[in-house]
């Protein structure tokens, strides 16, 4: 059912007070916000119409009445007016980011500005690595019976593994594998490590194919590992500091946010475009009051998600804006890093 345009004027208003004050809010400062032009009686009829649709809840008997997630989902869809961040604030942003070193470092800062400019816990995840290319395979001896195994993809990102061998192994086994691994999938995705193709460089190593075997069976592990985000949090101490939030409240979303596994399948869950999410809708307890912000970047070969946490009356307005122009600044440099 569509809204009045009056109904929606009143919605907007009440929803944006809501989100300064986190209070109740009553006929008579509407009807003060509309200039007097409504009746402080009209405007309870209207907010009494709007309860039954199921858009405003009364905390108590005398109090005035407050967003429900289904309003604060019409206020953001099209009731509120979005903020685009300051050109100072874009600056500090892409100045940060472009001091990062390496992907590693990227996401770190791109979390930290995150969680300082809106006061809400950031979420992260490192892109995943099905569509990167690998740049650099190296195979360094360490010791008779250790190896480290050396895989750098096209964003940058360096994974190490040591291999403990079987049998001591010559130096020229090492550079001759180092060159049969870099001919056979350098410039490749990381896809393309799969267990035949172990399986054939086992066999056309010949004699060496035992010796060699860890070393195989490190880098299709490796590039398993590439496809797995990892995610970064930053900003929880935000959420304890918030008063919208009970010291009990607080703690328990904070605790849910140490499991990375969880916060992983929750980023994984909304796959394109910027999303909005309700803890009412996110099946979780402990998101109970919580909304998340997530949207992706998606660099070329790659695909991560950026996201915030933080009470249902957050400030979308500055908030949603603030994220997206840091995942398309994040997005950048990614790309910066895969033609270095």
């Amino acid at each position: 059912m569509a809204l009045s345009e009056r109904k929606e004027r009143i919605l907007g208003l009440l929803t944006d007070a809501y989100i300064r004050t986190g209070e109740p809010v009553g006929s008579k400062w509407l009807m003060e916000q509309m200039d007097n032009a409504v009746s402080s009686a009209t405007i309870r009829n209207e907010m009494a119409e709007l309860a039954l649709l199921g858009y405003l809840e009364q905390p108590h008997a005398s109090a005035g009445r407050v967003p429900t997630a289904k309003a604060f989902r019409l206020y953001i869809d099209k009731l509120m007016t979005p903020v685009t961040p300051s050109e100072a604030l874009c600056r500090e942003i892409d100045d940060a980011l472009e001091q990062a070193a390496n992907p590693d470092e990227l996401m770190e800062t791109a979390s930290a500005l995150l969680a300082q400019e809106t006061g809400c816990a950031a979420i992260t995840t490192s892109p995943t690595e099905s569509r990167a290319t690998i740049r650099r395979l190296e195979v360094i001896p360490m010791s008779p019976y250790a190896v480290s195994l050396l895989l750098m993809t096209g964003f940058g990102v360096l994974h190490h593994r040591v291999c403990r061998l079987f049998d001591p192994i010559p130096r020229g086994v090492c550079e001759q594998l180092t060159a049969t691994l870099c001919a056979e999938f350098v410039g490749k995705t990381t896809a393309d490590v799969t267990l035949p193709k172990m399986q054939r460089l086992l066999v056309s190593l010949g004699d060496e194919g035992f010796s060699c075997m860890p070393v195989l069976t490190a880098l299709y592990e490796l590039t398993q590992e590439s496809e797995r985000a990892e995610v970064l949090l930053k900003g929880q101490l935000n959420l304890l500091r918030n008063p919208a939030y009970a010291p009990e409240r607080a703690h328990s979303l904070i605790d849910f946010l140490t499991q990375r596994a969880q916060l992983a399948h929750l980023l994984a869950a909304h796959p394109g475009g910027m999303r909005v999410v309700f803890g009412s809708e996110a099946g979780r307890p402990e998101l109970a009051g919580s909304s998340l912000i997530v949207t992706r970047y998606v660099p070329r070969g790659g695909d991560g998600a950026i996201g915030l946490i933080g009470p249902q009356r957050m400030n979308y307005a500055t908030a949603i804006p603030t994220l997206a122009y840091t995942a398309r600044a994040v997005e950048h440099i990614f790309d910066q890093f895969m033609k270095e």
